[in-house]
């Protein structure tokens, strides 16, 4: 091994997760913190509990390493915290209205977890349980759960295997294959980290970002609590219409569910771009899934008892922006849109990826 030169090596991440703060049991399953590194200095952090992605050290346009992940810097701090908070939700993402949803004739009632209706899979979704977990190398880490209809209500058992792999240029490469063991069910998986490009401090928002979805050209209309209505409303004129790039700070709060135009073959397409003029850090965002949920995580720490993170740091509304490829949100209760319903036989499988890069200083 030679020296190394600090020239192309930034300095090591001085707040990287401590695994030892993560080591515990939950429902009687061990937890643990894994860490992906590439031969960069980047870092990307999981815990199997939720598949939790709490810490994506990447560098700024002079090579300064920094944290651009919102999470938390303990076992005992994600239990407390807010459960979507990096994690892989399923089996099902967003609401469905009233929890509950009829399929080939037969109703079936979930537990609601939002008011009257079912929100990421319900309480015992995969943000609340512990993955097997297995460290294949470095970059690379294998995720393993099965849902059963004992647990959260869904028809059928679905088995399911996530990988996490971290690139050498930088890329988070998120891939789950679902396959139905005995009766078929509805499944929509998506990745709900909270990117802040400027890194995780006090007060930071992401107001300063710019955001472009070019390829979508409505969004899904709701009704009360958010439910999709299976209705559709056209971006032109609207003033979430993300098809040109806007700074986030002239836009209200978002969290809405923009179809993407389809498109032949089954291979990963661009479906968001951000960036940062204060970082110069860019992600790009690609997937093989139908549909992006973008949030502006303007409820974020809304609650009387603050949301505490890594560092101390209290999550405020605004201070991150979670980008969401998935299925349709209450496809199981309107015909109207598209379903995902996994059968044996017919896995559903996705791919999703989140590349940062940098860009360079706007010279005026």
């Amino acid at each position: 091994m030679g020296t190394m030169n600090t020239a192309t090596h930034p300095s090591p991440f001085p707040h990287a997760l401590d695994p030892a703060r993560f080591t515990g049991t939950v429902d009687g399953r061990p937890t643990a913190l894994f860490l992906l590194r590439n031969a960069s200095g980047s870092v990307v952090a999981i815990t199997n509990l939720g598949a939790k992605v709490l810490q994506i050290v990447v560098p700024d346009r002079h090579g300064v390493l920094d944290d651009v992940a919102l999470g938390y810097d303990s076992l005992a701090d994600v239990l407390t915290g807010s459960p979507s908070m990096g994690a892989f939700v399923g089996r099902y993402a967003g609401r469905i209205g009233g929890a509950r949803f009829t399929q080939d004739g037969v109703e079936h009632r979930l537990t609601p977890n939002s008011g009257a209706h079912c929100i990421h899979g319900g309480p015992r979704g995969a943000r609340h349980r512990v993955f097997d977990a297995t460290q294949t190398d470095a970059q690379t880490l294998q995720l393993h759960h099965r849902f059963l209809t004992a647990d959260d209500q869904f028809p059928g058992t679905l088995d399911l295997q996530l990988t996490y792999r971290l690139t050498d240029d930088n890329a988070l490469v998120i891939e789950h294959v679902a396959t139905a063991l005995d009766e078929p069910g509805p499944a929509s998986f998506t990745s709900h980290i909270y990117f802040n490009l400027d890194g995780v401090t006090e007060g930071q928002t992401i107001d300063g970002h710019v955001l472009q979805v070019p390829h979508a050209n409505d969004v899904l209309a709701t009704g009360q609590d958010g439910i999709a209505s299976g209705e559709r409303l056209s971006l032109d004129g609207h003033v979430h219409d993300l098809r040109s790039a806007k700074t986030l700070g002239d836009v209200p709060d978002i969290d809405l569910s923009y179809p993407l135009e389809t498109h032949a073959g089954s291979e990963a397409r661009l479906c968001a771009q951000l960036h940062s003029e204060a970082s110069g850090r860019t992600l790009d965002v690609w997937t093989t899934e139908p549909l992006l949920q973008v949030y502006t995580a303007g409820q974020l720490g809304v609650a009387e008892k603050p949301d505490v993170g890594k560092q101390g740091v209290r999550h405020r509304p605004r201070c991150a922006v979670c980008l969401e490829p998935q299925w349709f949100p209450n496809a199981p209760n309107r015909p109207t849109l598209p379903q995902n319903v996994v059968a044996p036989g017919q896995p559903y499988r996705g791919t999703t990826i989140y590349r940062f890069g940098v860009k360079p200083m706007n010279l005026l």
